[in-house]
């Protein structure tokens, strides 16, 4: 390590044997190394043979960046240097072992038990504090096992993070408290002990970030949720708090039914995300009612949640109205016993749900009309009259006018998508073998005929009308594996780009809209589409076409002839041989001989393909 002294950076890797970085006796400085990596070096113990305090010099003094990594027998970290300070005579002082140090990565030392001794250092004012690492900004812990505490100082002082502004710790079971550090923003726990909980307050004056997983060890569940916080915070509180983004994993402490809900601290709050939370059974309205700068809301494994399965107390119209007024993204993944959504306000953008086996609506029926309500759906018949009589005049006008992008994978109770609006520009559904009818709503009230319930649309009404219609901005739409959706005619925009439909059967003809401007597709893909017949047979539906896949469709006998002579500038295509023999035809005797070799070249491309695909398979 001597003969590199002058580097700036120094990356050491997979070293197998190396057990000590310094031989007992030497001493040395690195004056320039600012980045230091120790990775997957398995067998390394110690930084000198004998653990023992450095006098004289600072090994690192300008070093801003240390990375350890997977270098499980480690057992500590170089200790604090006795330097001599100049004009002081004999009198020594001690100094940081890392006095400029300001990014601090430590992952996968399952041994290491502490960080350096904190030693007591002088501020300008003249004034001392307990600190090894006077200058970090970023701390992240990962995976240490055996770490229990911050620091080896003596006297019972706790170690001080001055200038710490990002601090994340995950897996590190025998922690249970954290360190001071009073220019903290942004605090990850993850997988950590429920003790952390109660010192996570002393931060929340300062923080704009907090992700707070902790240990599953309590189910509870049948209580309305609201935040709770140590009492001792809100009493100190004078001012909102400056989080705008709250991630909780497992944290049934946060909720319970006797809990006080200081959700109006929270002004700032965009991004809330709840993860594996028990005790959460019924949507929070009151929550809802607080968070008036959310933008992002996300709820995952939430298997307790079910919505609206008791009679809600209902507000008017204008308070529904003010629920998350600034939410624009809603993510719902792997809710087993949701039923109901809540009702969804005007400036939503993009809603994801995955994994939703029982819902019955992507919106609640009551902001829907009088028409779409359903009998014998989870609502009680005391809620219907009083839900009906607060319903929005027009869902056209009241109902996620900025709704762009829709993703629903799993949901297998959906039997309907109805009222889409018309401002969705991507749509995509999987295995959702339920849904029946696929509507957009463009003007007017809901028609009943055609749209007569949400979750059990009418069969005969969908057989008469005969047609799916969707929203007219749509540029990608995206269906698979749902086998008997959507029976009939498929309706497509012309401002639709991307078609894929797989493993789906029940739809019979694609067709465009009519009127201008025409369909100009860019992608289309079609495949074990068992039913599908008829394909749009427009010049211009195919001019701009870059990608086109149809394979294992058995009712389209022929394509389009206008879709046929662009077979030759498609870019990339992927064709059953009945299509791609379809496409060589001659138009003079001299072609013969170079068709001839075309179908023998796609014969033994076809060839290749299922041989590659039976050793895929054998593998």
């Amino acid at each position: 390590m001597g003969m590199l002294q002058n580097m700036v950076e120094i990356h050491l890797s997979h070293c197998e044997r190396l057990q000590v970085l310094f031989r007992c006796g030497t001493s040395f400085t690195f004056p320039k190394l600012k980045l230091l990596r120790l990775e997957h070096l398995l067998d390394f113990e110690r930084w000198w043979e004998i653990n023992e305090k450095q006098e004289g010099q600072l090994i690192f003094p300008v070093l801003e960046e240390l990375l350890i990594r997977s270098c499980g027998k480690l057992i500590a970290l170089p200790e604090a240097a006795l330097v001599q300070e100049p004009c002081s005579g004999d009198h020594r002082s001690v100094w940081s072992p890392f006095p400029v140090l300001g990014k601090y990565l430590l992952r996968y030392c399952r041994r290491l038990i502490a960080l350096p001794e904190a030693p007591l250092l002088q501020e300008h004012s003249g004034g001392g504090f307990h600190s090894a690492f006077p200058a970090i900004k970023i701390l992240k812990l990962e995976d240490i096992e055996s770490f229990q505490r911050w620091d080896n100082a003596v006297g019972g002082e706790k170690i001080l993070f001055p200038q710490l502004e990002k601090l994340s710790i995950k897996k590190c079971p025998k922690l249970i408290d954290l360190p001071e550090a009073p220019k903290l923003n942004v605090l990850e726990i993850g997988d950590g002990k429920q003790e952390l909980f109660h010192w996570v307050d002393r931060y929340l004056s300062s923080l704009t970030e907090l992700t707070l997983e902790l240990e599953n060890t309590e189910t509870t569940s049948g209580a309305e949720c609201t935040l709770m916080l140590p009492v001792d915070s809100r009493e100190k509180w004078n001012q909102k708090s400056p989080l705008t983004v709250l991630e909780l994993g497992c944290c049934n402490t946060f909720f319970g039914s006797g809990a006080l809900g200081p959700w109006d601290y929270f002004v700032h709050l965009g991004v809330l995300a709840i993860d594996t939370c028990d005790v959460l059974v019924y949507w929070p309205e009151v929550v809802f009612n607080s968070l008036a700068s959310l933008t992002r809301l996300e709820i995952k494994h939430c298997n307790n949640l079910t919505g609206y399965t008791q009679a809600p107390v209902h507000p008017s119209a204008s308070e529904r109205s003010q629920h998350l007024p600034a939410l624009e993204y809603l993510y719902l993944v792997q809710c087993a016993s949701l039923v109901e959504m809540f009702n969804v306000p005007a400036s939503l953008k993009r809603m994801n749900i995955l994994w939703c086996s029982k819902l019955e609506s992507i919106f609640r029926k009551q902001q829907l009309g009088t028409s779409e309500l359903v009998q014998g759906s989870s609502c009680s018949e005391a809620v219907v009259p009083t839900a009906v009589s607060q319903l929005s005049p027009s869902p056209v006008n009241h109902f996620c006018p900025c709704l762009e992008y829709l993703w629903l994978i799993e949901c297998g109770s959906l039997s309907g998508v109805l009222h889409l609006p018309p401002s969705l520009k991507t749509i995509i559904i999987w295995d959702c073998s339920s849904i029946q009818v696929l509507s957009c709503q463009l003007d007017g009230p809901p028609k009943p005929e055609v749209t007569a319930s949400i979750n059990a649309p009418d069969p005969s009404a969908a057989t008469t009308a005969g047609e799916h219609s969707l929203p007219p901005c749509l540029t990608s739409l995206y269906i698979r594996s749902c086998a008997g959706m959507l029976g009939g005619i498929l309706r497509l925009p012309t401002s639709l780009k991307e078609l894929t439909i797989k493993d789906t059967s029940g739809l019979t003809s694609l067709e465009p809209v009519l009127g201008p401007p025409p369909l100009s597709l860019k992608q289309l893909c079609l495949e074990s589409c068992s039913t599908l017949a008829s394909l749009p047979n427009e010049p211009q539906a195919y001019g701009s076409l870059r990608n086109l896949e149809i394979k294992d469709c058995p009712a389209i006998k022929k394509l389009p002839r206008c879709l046929q002579l662009q077979l030759g500038s498609i870019d990339k295509k992927d064709l059953d041989a009945q299509y791609e023999v379809m496409a060589f035809k001659p138009k003079t005797w001299k072609e013969i001989p170079r068709l001839v070799r075309e179908r023998r070249r796609y014969a033994k491309r076809r060839a290749e393909e299922r041989r590659w695909a039976i050793e895929e398979q054998e593998e």
